[in-house]
């Protein structure tokens, strides 16, 4: 019979040791074939908040999804769960691309559209992060996509800048939170053995922004008004044909996920909230399905204790709202819940909010900056386009190589991150000197690829240092940070360009920079222990 001995968590260190005894007299002595926790072996249990029940129940997990080892199904969730990092990017490059002709139809000036655009990404991620945390992943991996697709065709048949905004809203609201399940699905169902297809999964983003800058070049050009003088809706209909191909994209894969994947909800996600016997049978569907051994038993789960931090569950407790905001309040104390794990949590948030603002208004000043100095990056639609699909198509291939530079001994994802980090400001500083449209291409290239090795760590560092029982909850917290900053950048291009200065690019090239020091002083490095 397993005997748990002792549980060390010491803050100080990166790693957690769980000693096991076995008695050997005992007539029900433990099997050479039992999964039991092993000296050699380390999980993440530091960002459990001292939980020694739950860490013992997700070493047990993690040793069987390591046991099951890799199948068809996670091939399948990488590009499911990878489609809808694409979703993300995707609808934020729709409303980039429209902004300027709904606006001129309807004659606007203030980014209002846009502003309500993060609005919806904010509330998305709260809604969709937090109730993931509270009801499952599986809600909100298989419905919000659906929805978000509803409502982009809703969109572009709007007839008025009002219903157009609000159409637009829910349809980002609804895909705004997403990216916080994908992230969470995929990693919390992957063997350990292949955590750094966690990293590369963010190279979807850049097959999204492709997508939709290919749909905006393939409609907008052609069918589009010219100016806000003469721009009746029948000379103006690019941007609703962009709406109507990109929400049936997203369909398409909604459909996909809802009807033909057949999602079960994530084993990690159900033993933190007590679910001990849905998460042996969510594990043993696999195994079964691709005939892989799967030994963790209900039994081994039990035997290490009931937990005592369970917040909330649907099924006891059910749509009691003081229970769901006593659960979430739970959840994001347990993200700061030791010194150490606080630490944590304010550096990760702390480069959501730097990036979130810093990227964007760089690239709405650098244009200015150029052109103020003499440079002509773009003297044609076709070039315009041409250089932003390239630069967006070479972006897909950063998260790929930060995906193996994490392999590499002694640099893992906080390595990666200052590489990224560092290469990207370069890049930006150097691309101040570009005159030429070849050139804004071959700099633009650049910056997507070594800057989305840096977001392409980061997407995948920041669910790794978060516990299951307030992942999504961790995560969507992140976006909301990285939301809210970048909501500025508009606002700051719209009464900057005003002014002509040039002052915030070198800022927002060095706080990019900034980024490696503070990657350098995480605490965590997942390269080195198993997700919890």
């Amino acid at each position: 019979m397993l005997k748990f001995a002792r549980f060390y968590q010491d803050e100080k260190s990166s790693n957690v040791e769980l000693t096991v005894k076995e008695d050997m007299n005992s007539e029900e002595g433990v099997g050479s074939d039992d999964l039991v926790p092993q000296l050699t072996k380390t999980d993440m249990a530091l960002v459990e908040s001292g939980d020694e029940v739950l860490a013992k129940k997700m070493y047990l997990v993690n040793n069987a999804i390591d046991e099951i080892g890799f199948t068809w199904y996670h091939a399948k969730l990488f590009c499911i769960a990878g489609f809808g990092y694409s979703v993300d990017s995707q609808m934020e490059m729709i409303q980039s691309s429209v902004k300027t002709y709904v606006d001129r139809q309807f004659g606007r000036d203030f980014p209002v559209a846009t502003e309500c655009f993060y609005a919806a990404l904010i509330t998305g991620s709260i809604l969709w992060g937090f109730s993931g945390d509270i009801i499952g992943r599986k809600l909100a991996f298989n419905t919000s996509l659906l929805l978000s697709a509803i409502f982009g065709f809703l969109t572009g048949g709007m007839g008025s800048y009002a219903t157009y905004v609000i159409m637009m809203y829910i349809s980002t609201l609804c895909a705004g939170g997403n990216i916080a399940m994908d992230v969470a699905v995929f990693m919390e169902y992957l063997p350990s053995k292949y955590q750094y297809l966690n990293t590369s999964l963010a190279a979807w983003w850049g097959v999204g922004q492709t997508i939709a800058n290919l749909v905006a070049w393939a409609f907008l050009p052609n069918n589009s008004c010219a100016s806000a003088d003469n721009c009746p809706s029948h000379l103006n209909k690019g941007w609703r044909y962009v709406w109507y191909t990109n929400s049936g994209i997203v369909m398409a894969g909604a459909v996909y996920r809802l009807f033909f994947f057949k999602l079960d909800e994530t084993p990690k996600f159900l033993v933190s909230n007590g679910r001990d016997e849905e998460a042996i049978a969510s594990l043993q569907r696999i195994a079964t399905k691709y005939n892989r051994t799967c030994s963790l038993t209900l039994e081994q789960l039990q035997e290490c204790g009931e937990l005592d931090s369970v917040h909330y569950n649907m099924q006891k407790d059910g749509l009691n709202w003081k229970a769901i905001f006593t659960a979430i309040r739970a959840h994001i104390k347990t993200l700061f819940s030791t010194k150490l794990m606080a630490w944590s949590t304010f550096l990760v948030y702390f480069s959501w909010l730097l990036i979130g603002i810093s990227y964007s208004t760089f690239y709405n000043f650098l244009y200015i900056f150029i052109a103020s100095h003499g440079g002509d990056t773009g003297s044609s639609t076709y070039i315009v386009y041409r250089n932003s699909s390239l630069a967006n198509f070479v972006g897909i291939f950063g998260p790929l190589l930060a995906g193996a530079m994490i392999l590499i001994p002694g640099v893992g994802r906080r390595g990666t991150m200052i590489f990224g980090s560092l290469s990207a400001m370069a890049i930006l500083f150097a691309y101040t000197t570009v005159r030429t449209p070849a050139g804004d291409a071959g700099f633009s290239s650049a910056t997507y690829f070594f800057v989305n090795i840096y977001y392409g760590c980061l997407y995948a560092y920041t669910p790794e240092v978060f516990p299951a029982q307030a992942r999504g909850t961790g995560v969507s917290l992140a976006l909301v940070t990285a939301r809210i900053s970048g909501a500025m950048a508009p606002l700051v291009y719209y009464f900057g360009a005003k002014s002509g200065s040039s002052v915030p690019i070198w800022v927002c090239g060095a706080c990019i920079g900034f980024l490696s020091v503070l990657a350098f002083l995480m605490p965590f490095e997942p390269t080195r222990q198993r997700t919890v």
